[in-house]
């Protein structure tokens, strides 16, 4: 067990170390949450500030955060894909099939 501040808990608070693809992806997806709701935050902001310089400013950590989000994603692609690749034999991939309003949909064989 480690002594670290963890994320949704107390400064102190012990955690344990994940290693299986389904619980990197779990915390992986929490994170991807996280920032999505920092990125939201920091857009608002940036829609109520009238100073071009700030907005400038908030514009490029927009920016590097976005990037972050796409280097979360695809890490978190890449353990899913681990992650059913080992569950007991089973196949399971998406196939991204169109709907009528646009929407695709996952299919999942096994």
């Amino acid at each position: 067990m480690c002594r670290v501040i963890t994320p949704g808990g107390e400064e102190h608070a012990e955690h344990v170390h994940v290693s299986h693809p389904m619980e990197v992806a779990e915390l992986l997806r929490e994170t991807l949450a996280e920032e999505l709701r920092s990125l939201n935050d920091l857009a608002a902001r940036w829609h109520l500030i009238d100073d071009e310089e700030t907005k400038r400013s908030l514009c490029h950590v927009i920016g590097y955060k976005r990037r972050a989000m796409a280097e979360l994603w695809s890490a978190l692609a890449e353990v899913e894909e681990r992650a059913f690749e080992d569950d007991a034999g089973h196949h399971c991939h998406d196939h991204a099939v169109p709907h009528s309003h646009g929407h695709s949909h996952v299919h999942t064989h096994e």
